[in-house]
């Protein structure tokens, strides 16, 4: 594995990487990754006291809230133990550095003169929410075919207790997956037309509740994670590409956990 890792980032920083060597590379990563954040960061700097003693908040606004500060939160420690991996076998060659500015995509993957060779965007889905702050909502004229990718990751809480006997709790990683951006894109689009709405290049329109060949902007709902695929593309599941298919076993584990 690590001279695949090896002979897959000398290929990014070289800029010759096509998507799926792109998305293989991320993916061999993501498990100690994973790990790392699973095991040191979320134990040591996420963990609290178990709920009946520290309750969540249950306001709908403060929900959202909350789940929306964890989620960035679990994207900036996986993205600086993705750094951590790339530093050890790359040094300056590679590097992944946050997107400074408020827009797509969350980070850049840049190169010894910091070039950006791959662009990723980052997506954290709790098991238990409604999809309130989970969403896939990029347009797909943004959207660069050979550079971008989307990495989702399922998160639950987990019940634990320290040597001394206190009860505590934190956020865990259950599940991932790595998708270049545009065949998540293109699937929602389809979703979008098969359902009667459009896509135009700096919008996408959805049919209005209750009146019939009239079109509204979307609001959201189109690009929610759970539901990017329409549900009669899934009843023909050897139509998908593999990243597809990988993508919707993802989304069963997270609607596995949920309560």
């Amino acid at each position: 594995m690590a001279d695949k890792i090896q002979k897959l980032g000398a290929k990014i920083a070289s800029g010759h990487a096509n998507i799926d060597e792109i998305a293989m590379f991320v993916s061999l990563l993501m498990p100690k990754a994973v790990e790392d954040v699973n095991e040191i960061f979320a134990p040591r700097q996420l963990i609290k006291r178990e709920r009946t003693t520290e309750p969540l908040p249950i306001d709908k606004r403060q929900l959202s809230s909350y789940r929306t500060r964890l989620g960035t939160i679990l994207e900036y420690a996986v993205s600086n133990s993705i750094d951590s991996l790339i530093r050890q076998v790359f040094g300056d060659e590679l590097r992944l550095t946050f997107e400074v500015a408020h827009r797509y995509p969350d980070f850049l993957i840049r190169d010894r003169v910091l070039e950006p060779t791959v662009r990723i965007e980052m997506k954290a889905v709790d098991a238990d929410s409604d999809e309130q702050s989970a969403r896939f909502e990029v347009l797909s004229s943004l959207i660069q075919g050979e550079k971008d990718i989307v990495i989702l990751i399922g998160w639950e809480w987990c019940q634990d207790e320290l040597a001394n006997g206190t009860k505590c709790e934190y956020s865990t990683i259950f599940s991932f997956v790595v998708v270049p951006a545009a065949e998540l894109a293109r699937e929602r689009d389809e979703s979008v037309r098969l359902r009667g709405g459009r896509v135009e290049a700096d919008k996408i329109l959805v049919p209005k509740k209750g009146r019939s060949g009239e079109l509204k902007p979307d609001e959201g709902n189109a690009g929610k994670i759970l539901r990017l695929v329409h549900t009669t593309r899934k009843k023909e599941p050897f139509k998908l590409s593999q990243y597809i298919q990988q993508y919707l076993q993802f989304t069963d584990a997270v609607t596995a956990r949920k309560k």
